[in-house]
């Protein structure tokens, strides 16, 4: 089976679904279609659904997908990923996270969605 990437153009946001059988280099470029597709299009939101995905990343593999998605998905407002919930470490979340990209993963597609599909919430007027 190929790895396969399906792109889904939706009204609040951009959805990217991986299949197959995936290394670090595939994920990234999934990341980078992601990334060009948004900034080409407007959308300031992105699903990625990597459910379907099979994949063995080490740590470092994880801390380098984090760090890649943050340095080309930082001008987004939200990014949410789905992954099986057997491939879910954090390891890529939090570095992605620490890179300053506002990404949270899940396991549960429709929570992924109504995250992504939420309003922001305006930060709190600060007072003297």
């Amino acid at each position: 089976m190929p790895f396969r990437i399906t792109v889904d153009h939706t009204a609040t946001h951009l959805a990217i679904a991986c299949e197959g059988p995936a290394g670090l280099g595939d994920l990234c470029a999934a990341v980078d279609l992601a990334s060009g597709l948004a900034r080409r299009e407007g959308y300031p939101r992105v699903l990625l659904d990597l459910q379907g995905v099979e994949v063995d990343l080490g740590f470092t593999d994880h801390l380098q997908l984090g760090t890649h998605a943050a340095e080309r998905l930082c001008s987004l407002e939200r990014v949410a990923a789905v992954v099986p919930a057997r491939l879910r470490t954090g390891i890529s979340e939090k570095a992605a996270q620490k890179s300053g990209l506002h990404l949270r993963s899940f396991t549960d597609r429709d929570e992924a969605l109504h995250w992504v599909q939420a309003s922001l919430t305006p930060p709190a007027p600060v007072r003297p």
